[in-house]
């Protein structure tokens, strides 16, 4: 018999409730057409991506050696792209990012991997809040840790810090976010992430080790109404912040994401 994980063999084989909604709304299509079915599932773009995408496609493909271009880059990424990214978030948010602290990833689950994995050691615990994307308890357990949730709080789905504070002990490596948030829609505002700051700060404190912030930022753009949406690095300096431009540019087959370190963080430059 072949020598497989067990652990990753039921990781993998897991019911996943997203992807059967996925199929069945891919087969109903096949029966009563396309047009008569809105697919709510695994959160395919409806709308196409801007024409600037196409635009700096059909440029790079003309204008670039395509040895070079579909070449290899340096693990992190190439640096020209890295240094854009770094001056835009430093732009919009104030922050002081720099090209070395990213890492360019297969969109946000690449960028949560990663994260997790650099995280992770034997008996660890992240820390998430209900209702999130069921896929973390999957990236959690692949990198060995376990996944504890805080149950909701269903009156504004901002934290529940009296459910949430008796979770965090010795054992906890990071607590895991997703804002606006996947499927509640809700955005933490400004003084959620601020007493989430001051609690972790004391925390780490208490039990002796720095307990990071995981960012999980996909819908970072999607805000309506001039909303205005919180940058939690800005909050905690121990922050790493995963991002997908799947949703923003609505490109989720190009599959491009990155997991930034706040240049603030504890060992910024290992992570």
């Amino acid at each position: 018999m072949t020598n497989v994980s067990q652990r990753m063999l039921n990781l993998g084989t897991a019911r996943s409730e997203i992807r059967e909604a996925f199929a069945f709304a891919q087969a109903r299509a096949a029966e009563v057409g396309a047009e008569n079915v809105d697919d709510f599932s695994i959160g395919n773009p409806s709308v196409p991506a801007p024409a600037t995408v196409a635009e700096a496609v059909h440029k790079l493909v003309d204008a670039i050696d395509p040895i070079k271009l579909h070449g290899y880059t340096p693990a992190q990424g190439d640096g020209q792209a890295r240094g854009a990214l770094a001056d835009d978030l430093n732009r919009r948010f104030g922050t002081n990012y720099t090209a070395d602290n990213f890492y360019l990833t297969a969109g946000a689950a690449g960028a949560l991997c990663c994260a997790l994995s650099a995280l992770s050691c034997p008996g660890d615990t992240f820390i998430t809040f209900a209702p999130y994307f069921p896929e973390y308890k999957v990236f959690v357990e692949s990198a060995g840790a376990e996944l504890v949730t805080v149950p909701a709080d269903i009156e504004d789905f901002q934290i529940d810090f009296a459910a949430f504070a008796p979770l965090v002990d010795e054992n906890t490596a990071a607590v895991l976010i997703n804002s606006p948030n996947n499927p509640s829609g809700t955005a933490y505002s400004a003084e959620t992430l601020q007493q989430l700051a001051d609690f972790l700060v004391e925390a780490s404190a208490r039990f002796g080790h720095h307990i990071f912030l995981i960012s999980d930022e996909p819908y970072r753009e999607i805000a309506f109404g001039g909303t205005a949406i919180p940058y939690p690095a800005k909050f905690y300096d121990d922050t790493l912040t995963c991002y997908s431009f799947s949703k923003s540019l609505s490109v989720p087959g190009e599959r491009i994401g990155y997991v930034a370190a706040n240049p603030r963080c504890e060992d910024a430059a290992y992570i």
